[in-house]
């Protein structure tokens, strides 16, 4: 974006007030590949230059003329007629532009310095046309059938507001690289909890508000023999989300198999409480018998077992009796009694280290297509396979996080940082984003014919369907059976193999100071612990001085061989610059597959 930048400094020490006015309408049919030529060079006209705000008109074909008509009445435009195909382009002044191309070529390139956009002979302006247009037909859709689960989802969320205590931070920065934007948000306290996790076993369940819990979503399936059958996933709030609207995704049958392990559990511990109760009483049984205590009494003795104590009369007050009198009124008439706690929902953790079979599956895409169907937002989850696992069971599960996911504010047209980057990695064929230099996949989720346009009720299961068999093509080309993050919304999905080391290894020590973010930093927001600094640092030295490493540690700054004695300790001292904080795409890349 630098000659958008320059064009920018230009006019503004000019004192031109285009940049305080600088407002388009760009108004297109969402068929339309000039219409997604137009919008993605105004795209990256604001993405450089803050003083431009553009308001975008996608129309489904059919309400395209009326549309046209209706704005050529009221500007009073002339030159075009029904049969005009667009994209129309003017400000909010009511100052015609034109054409698609005439607005590219005078404003994008000739007034703010991009540089011109690929012809409408390139084939990625179909594909967005063909993604503009299944957008619009959901929002059709949506319109047409309502918005139940939206709907019910504001409501829950607003229910529990006082309950969710979403992440506070110490800093939210952006950065540049490759042409976008990436973030870096740092939690308060984050790296605390990551020490205090690695020094426990991984927790199997975690305990949640059962207000949380909001709607099911998903097949229908039964999790047990005799029983009804009920939707795949509950939707639950996150108590402590990265941003506010964050879901969670569990499956039931992986609650109802804890709950019963648990009541398993309870049982085997009550029924060997019992046999070693009864074993006790055997072996009593058996010393009296021993000492001569078993011999029957003789005839009109009482038996010891027999004789009763009388027990000591208790004292009662006037005002106690009262009390336990009017006490047993009120139980027996049914009044003012506290009603019962609500019991917690037991969210168990989705371990692949513990249980493979536990990978994503077709019920689990099914359900979180209907979530972003309903509601929009970028779908995230990571599994490792092995390792030791730092996060709470909740976080092992899929998140859905809402959009936009930036701090660029409400202007900002992007829904996250790399927005830009994942259409060109479709568009291009590349499969890939250059800003990323480790192994990773971009892919669009190819739908079979009409599975949208035609509106079927089994719109989340072919979707699903094609969901999975993109999830399968991506494991199966980079890093088959290997740990890994995905990020996903309806049409395309981003996968990274991941690489954990085994617990107790050097490695696991940084592991234990740095370990993978969330899967939303593939979108560009890198969520990651503080940094604190440490020798050699602290003595005035940079890390990574000769090494060029900012993740490290001494055997490697100092150059301990292998095999000396200095060398176990020195290598599980691990080193981490603090320069890294401003690095994102170093910090994904830590844990990931070289290239």
């Amino acid at each position: 974006h630098r000659p958008c930048d320059a064009a920018y400094r230009r006019l503004a020490r000019r004192g031109d007030r285009r940049l305080a006015m600088a407002s388009y309408i760009i108004a297109g049919r969402a068929d339309d590949p000039g219409f997604a030529r137009t919008e993605l060079a105004a795209k990256q006209v604001q993405a450089a230059c803050p003083g431009v705000f553009v308001q975008y008109e996608m129309k489904h074909p059919d309400m395209w003329k009326e549309f046209l008509m209706n704005v050529l009445r009221k500007y009073d435009f002339t030159g075009y007629t029904k049969d005009f195909r667009g994209p129309l382009v003017w400000t909010h002044e009511g100052e015609l532009i034109g054409e698609g191309a005439t607005f590219i070529q005078k404003v994008c390139v000739e007034q703010f310095g991009i540089m011109d956009v690929p012809g409408l002979s390139d084939p990625m302006w179909r594909h967005i046309a063909e993604d503009n247009l299944n957008q619009v037909i959901m929002q059709r859709v949506r319109q047409e059938n309502g918005l139940p689960f939206a709907e019910k989802c504001e409501v829950a969320l607003a229910r529990v507001d006082h309950i969710v205590a979403p992440r506070a931070y110490d800093q939210r920065k952006r950065f540049f690289s490759h042409g976008v934007s990436l973030e870096v948000w740092v939690p308060t306290g984050f790296s605390s909890e990551i020490q205090a996790k690695s020094q426990e076993p991984q927790a199997k369940a975690e305990s949640i508000d059962p207000q949380l819990r909001m709607e099911n979503v998903g097949q229908l399936t039964a999790l047990s023999s005799g029983e009804s059958s009920t939707l795949s996933h509950m939707v639950l709030a996150h108590p402590t989300p990265l941003c506010r609207k964050q879901l969670v995704l569990v499956p039931e049958f992986l609650v109802h198999q804890h709950l019963q392990a648990e009541a398993a559990a309870v049982a085997a511990q009550a029924a060997a409480e019992a046999d070693a109760t009864a074993a006790a009483e055997a072996a009593a049984a058996a010393e009296r018998q021993a000492a001569g205590e078993g011999e029957a009494p003789t005839e009109g003795e009482p038996s010891p077992e027999g004789i009763e104590e009388e027990a000591p009369p208790v004292a009662h007050d006037a005002g106690a009796a009262a009390d336990e009198e009017r006490g047993d009124s009120e139980v027996a008439d049914g009044a003012a009694t506290d009603p019962p706690a609500p019991v917690a929902i037991q969210i168990p953790a989705r371990s692949l280290v513990n249980d493979p079979d536990l990978d994503l599956s077709l019920p689990d895409f099914v359900a979180a297509i209907e979530v972003l169907y309903s509601i929009g937002g970028i779908a995230t989850w990571t599994g490792f396979r092995q390792g030791h696992d730092l996060r709470s069971p909740i976080e092992t599960h899929i998140q859905v996080l809402p959009v936009p996911l930036h701090t660029q504010g409400e202007d900002c047209p992007l829904r996250f940082p790399l927005e830009l980057a994942v259409d060109a990695a479709l568009t291009n064929g590349s499969g890939r984003m250059q800003v990323f230099p480790f192994l990773h996949g971009v892919a669009r989720v190819a739908l079979p014919e009409g599975a949208i346009v035609d509106g079927k009720k089994d719109k989340h299961q072919v979707v699903g369907q094609a969901m999975l068999k993109t999830y399968e093509a991506l494991k199966s080309k980079l890093a088959p059976k290997c740990s890994c993050s995905i990020v996903f919304t309806t049409s395309w999905m981003i996968l990274m193999p991941l690489k954990p080391p085994e617990a107790g290894s050097a490695e696991y020590e940084v592991w234990r100071c740095m370990p993978p973010p969330p899967a939303c930093g593939l979108c560009g927001v890198v969520v990651a612990p503080s940094i604190a600094a440490g020798f050699p640092e602290t003595a005035g030295l940079e890390v990574g001085a000769t090494t060029g490493r900012k993740v490290s540690n001494r055997a490697i700054e100092e150059g301990i061989p292998e095999g000396t004695p200095e060398y176990e300790a020195s290598v599980r001292e691990v080193r981490i610059s603090t320069k890294l904080i401003d690095c994102p795409a170093e910090i994904l890349g830590i844990w990931a597959l070289p290239a």
